[in-house]
C-alpha cells in the first residue's frame, strides 16, 4: 500500500528533514575548514619562496617567516576568542565575513616592495615588515577561520556539536595536502605568478563557502549548545590547564624549527626541505585529534629513546656529514615521535566547547613562543644550533608528565649525567689511544655508553639528563677542539678551525669549507681548496688574463684575491658582514691583507648588488656564493644570467662555481646558457695526489661567454667540455624552479 508523505507523523517528517540538513551541515563545515587550512599552508611556502631571492637563500628566512606565521596565527586565535565573547552567532558570522572581505584588497599575493634588505645588519625586522605589508591581513583572517568554524559548529545544534574537534583533524588534513602539493606538484610545474592567482581564486571560493555556512546557521540558535560536552580529561581549570597547553605546544614548535634548520643548513634552503618537517608536524595533529583517541604504546616510547641514543652515537663518531640521508631520516623520525607524544597529550587534555577558543589561543601562544625562541632568542644566546638539542632533552624529560613512566628524582639522576659527560669527553679527548685500544675497544666503549643511557628510558628525567650530558660533552668538545673562532648570524654559523695538524686555517659555514690558508707565512699567498692554481680558476686566469675589473659574488676567506694583478679593480659582493669581518681579521686569514689591499666589499645580496654596477664593467664576473653546501637558487635563473652578461664586457666571462654534494647543477646552467643564446664550457676538476698535497680540492666550474669564439682557448684542453643541454631539464626563472629533478643524496 502506498503512503504519501502527508500521512507520516509530523515529528517523523521533521526528524528526516533534520537528518538531511545535519548531513549537509557537516559536509559544508568540513569543506570550509579544509579550504581555509589549505590556503593557510599553501601561502607559507609560496611566500617563503618569494622572499628567498632577496635574502640570499639563508635558512633563517624560513625560521623568521615561521615565527611571523605563528605570531599571526596567535593574533587570529586571539581575535576568534574575543569574537566568541559576543555570545551572538549572527554577529560573529557578520564580523568575520567583513574581515575576510577586507583581505580581497591584498590579492593577488605579491612581494610588496618596501626597499631592499638593510646591508650589514640583521634583516629579521625587515622580513617581518615586508611580510605584514604583503600577506599579513589575509593570513590573519584565514588563521581565525578554523577555531571560529569549530566554535560555530559547537553551537549549531548538530548531534556531534558537543565535540567539534574532529574539524581540527580536517583542518590539518587540508594543511598537509597543501604542503605536500606545493613541492611535488605546484613548484615543479606552476610559476609563482600563476600560483598567486590560483590562491586568490581559492580565497574567493572560501568566501562563497563561508556564505553557505552563514545561510545554514542564520536561523539556528545564537547561543551555546545545551548538549553537554564530551570531556575525556578531568580539567583542573584555571592557569594550570593553560600553562600545560602552552608547554605542550611550545616543545614541538621549537623542535620543528630546529630540525628544519638542521636540514636546510646542511642541504639547501628550499621549500621542499621546509615542507617535510612541517608535514610531519601536521600529521601528528591529524593522528592526535582523530575521533578515536590515539594511545602512546611502550614500543613507541622505546623507539623514541632509541632514536635519541642513535643521534648521540652518530654525532659522537662523526657520521653526520658522511651518511647524510640516513641521519636526516633519523632526526625526522625522532622529531615525529616527539611531536606525536606531545600532541596526543594535548588532544587528551582538550576542554569542552565553552573553552574551545581559549584552548586554541593557548596552543597558538605556545607555538609562537617556540618560533620566537628559535628565530630571535637562540641566535642571541647561542653560537651554534644548541637550541635544537636543548629542547630535545626537555622533551625527553617531559614524557614523565603524560605517560606511566616514573618521575622519581634522586641524587643518582644528577650524578649520572655528570658521569656520562666525563665518559664521553674522555673518549673524545683520548681518541689517540685507539692505536693500542683498537677500533674494537673503542666500539665497545661507545656501545657501553649508549646502552647505559638507553637502559634508563623508563626513568625520563635520568634518561634526559644522561642524554643531555652526553650531547653537551660532544658539543663542548667540537666547539673547542681546533676551533679558533665561532660566530652566528642570520645567515648561518661560521667557524674558523685548524686542520692538517695545525698547518691550515679553514673557514667553515655549516658543514662546508669556504676557504683555507696555509699558516706558513711563505705559503699564505697561495689560493687553496677550490681556488688552487692548478684547478679551473687558475686555468681560467692563465688563459684569459683580465685587464680590467673583476667582480666576485661571495667572499669566503678571500682566496681569489691572490689572482689579482697590478692595475685591476676587484669588487666582492657579500651578503653577511660577519664573513667580511672574519676574512679581514689577520688573526685568521691574510688573503685580503696581503693580496687585496684596496679591494672593495659591497654588503648585500650579490645579485641585487651586481645589478647596480655599470653595464659592461667586468672582464670576469665570478658567482661563488654558497649557503652551506648549496648555491642559492635565485642566482641560477634566466633573469640572473641576463644580469650577469649585461654587467660583463663585450668579451667578458661569467664563471659559476657549482660544486655541490646534493645537486647536479650543471643541467640548470646548460639550459640557462641555451635560453640566452650564450656559450659555455665545464670542468669537473679532480686533483692528482701531488696537487692534493699542495692544498687542492675537488671542484666543478662553468665558464660562460656571450660568443662561442670567446672560449676557443679552452677547446685544446680536454679537461674542459662543451656544454650540451640535458633533456628534460626545464629552464629556471625567478618564477619557476624544479629542485627535485637535480637532487642526489649521498
Amino acid at each position: 500500500m502506498n503512503m504519501s508523505s502527508h500521512s507520516l507523523p509530523n515529528h517523523v517528517i521533521q526528524s528526516v528533514q533534520s537528518s538531511g540538513i545535519n548531513r549537509y551541515l557537516v559536509l559544508i563545515f568540513y569543506l570550509t575548514v579544509l579550504v581555509s587550512s589549505s590556503l593557510l599552508f599553501w601561502i607559507q611556502p609560496l611566500f617563503g619562496k618569494l622572499l628567498l631571492p632577496m635574502l640570499g637563500g639563508a635558512p633563517s628566512v624560513w625560521n623568521t617567516a615561521m615565527m611571523l606565521f605563528q605570531g599571526l596565527l596567535l593574533a587570529g586565535y586571539a581575535y576568534a576568542h574575543i569574537l566568541g565573547r559576543l555570545n551572538s552567532l549572527r554577529r560573529e558570522i557578520l564580523a568575520h565575513v567583513v574581515i575576510l572581505l577586507i583581505g580581497l584588497a591584498f590579492l593577488p599575493i605579491a612581494i610588496d616592495r618596501i626597499g631592499a634588505p638593510p646591508p650589514g645588519s640583521n634583516p629579521i625586522f625587515w622580513v617581518v615588515s615586508l611580510s605584514l605589508a604583503s600577506i599579513g591581513w589575509p593570513f590573519f583572517a584565514l588563521s581565525a577561520s578554523a577555531p571560529l568554524l569549530q566554535s560555530w559548529f559547537g553551537r549549531s545544534g548538530h548531534p556531534s556539536a558537543n565535540d567539534p574537534y574532529f574539524l581540527y583533524a580536517a583542518s590539518n588534513v587540508g594543511s598537509l595536502t597543501a604542503l605536500l602539493t606545493f613541492p611535488l606538484v605546484l613548484e615543479p610545474s606552476v610559476p609563482l605568478g600563476t600560483q598567486s592567482k590560483l590562491w586568490a581564486g581559492g580565497y574567493i571560493s572560501l568566501l562563497v563557502l563561508l556564505l553557505c555556512v552563514c545561510a545554514m546557521l542564520w536561523s539556528r540558535s545564537s547561543t551555546s549548545s545545551t548538549t553537554p560536552p564530551i570531556i575525556r580529561y578531568k580539567s583542573k581549570g584555571g592557569w594550570s590547564d593553560r600553562l600545560f597547553w602552552i608547554c605542550l605546544a611550545f616543545v614541538p614548535s621549537s623542535l620543528l624549527l630546529g630540525v628544519t634548520t638542521y636540514i636546510t643548513t646542511d642541504i639547501a634552503s628550499l621549500p621542499l626541505f621546509w615542507v617535510i618537517p612541517l608535514s610531519l608536524y601536521l600529521l601528528t595533529f591529524i593522528l592526535a585529534f582523530k575521533r578515536r583517541p590515539l594511545v602512546i604504546c611502550t614500543l613507541a616510547l622505546s623507539a623514541h629513546a632509541m632514536g635519541c641514543v642513535l643521534i648521540f652515537v652518530c654525532f659522537l663518531v662523526g657520521l653526520n656529514s658522511i651518511l647524510l640521508t640516513p641521519i636526516v631520516c633519523l632526526h625526522l623520525a625522532v622529531f615525529f615521535l616527539t611531536a606525536l607524544f606531545f600532541n596526543v597529550e594535548l588532544a587528551r587534555r582538550r576542554p569542552g566547547v565553552s573553552r574551545l577558543t581559549e584552548f586554541y589561543l593557548c596552543v597558538s601562544l605556545g607555538g609562537a613562543l617556540g618560533g620566537v625562541f628559535n628565530a630571535v632568542l637562540a641566535p642571541i644566546l647561542f653560537t651554534s644550533f644548541y637550541e635544537y638539542y636543548i629542547i630535545l632533552v626537555m622533551a625527553c624529560a617531559l614524557r614523565a608528565f603524560f605517560s606511566d613512566l616514573s618521575f622519581r628524582l634522586s641524587w643518582g639522576d644528577l650524578l649520572f649525567p655528570l658521569l656520562a659527560s666525563v665518559a664521553v669527553l674522555g673518549l673524545l679527548y683520548f681518541r689517540t689511544l685507539t692505536a693500542w685500544v683498537g677500533p674494537t675497544g673503542w666500539g665497545i666503549y661507545i656501545t657501553a655508553c649508549a646502552v647505559t643511557i638507553y637502559s634508563f628510558r623508563r626513568r625520563p628525567v635520568r634518561f634526559a639528563l644522561g642524554f643531555g650530558g652526553a650531547m653537551a660533552a660532544i658539543l663542548i668538545y667540537f666547539s673547542t677542539s681546533n676551533v679558533l673562532y665561532r660566530e652566528r648570524s642570520f645567515f648561518g654559523i661560521y667557524r674558523v678551525i685548524t686542520a692538517e695538524q695545525g698547518r691550515l686555517t679553514v673557514l667553515v659555514h655549516g658543514t662546508t669549507g669556504h676557504g683555507a690558508e696555509w699558516n706558513d707565512p711563505a705559503l699564505r699567498r697561495e689560493p687553496l681548496s677550490y681556488y688552487h692554481r692548478s684547478g679551473p680558476m687558475g686555468q681560467a686566469f692563465a688563459l684569459f688574463p683580465p685587464a680590467g675589473s673583476i667582480g666576485v659574488i661571495g667572499l669566503g676567506a678571500g682566496a681569489l684575491a691572490c689572482y689579482r694583478k697590478p692595475g685591476q679593480e676587484w669588487t666582492y659582493y657579500e651578503i653577511d658582514h660577519v664573513v667580511e669581518r672574519i676574512a679581514r681579521n689577520p688573526k685568521y686569514f691574510h688573503y685580503l691583507e696581503d693580496c687585496g689591499m684596496g679591494m672593495k666589499v659591497v654588503l648585500g645580496d650579490g645579485r641585487l648588488s651586481v645589478n647596480n654596477a655599470a653595464d659592461g664593467k667586468y672582464d670576469f664576473l665570478i658567482i661563488d656564493a654558497f649557503s652551506s653546501d648549496a648555491i642559492p637558487v635565485h642566482l641560477l635563473t634566466v633573469e640572473a644570467l641576463r644580469i650577469y652578461l649585461k654587467k660583463t664586457a663585450d668579451h667578458g666571462l661569467v664563471v659559476f662555481h657549482i660544486s655541490n654534494s646534493h645537486f647536479q647543477l650543471w643541467p640548470v646552467v646548460a639550459s640557462l646558457v641555451k635560453e640566452v643564446g650564450a656559450s659555455a664550457r665545464r670542468e669537473n676538476y679532480i686533483p692528482s695526489a701531488e696537487e692534493r698535497a699542495t692544498g687542492a680540492a675537488d671542484s666543478e666550474w662553468v665558464i660562460v661567454a656571450k660568443r662561442d669564439q670567446d672560449l676557443a682557448a679552452l677547446d685544446a684542453d680536454r679537461r674542459w667540455v662543451r656544454f650540451v643541454e640535458s633533456e628534460g631539464t626545464w629552464t629556471w626563472t625567478d618564477d619557476f624552479s624544479n629542485v627535485l629533478s637535480l637532487i642526489h643524496f649521498r
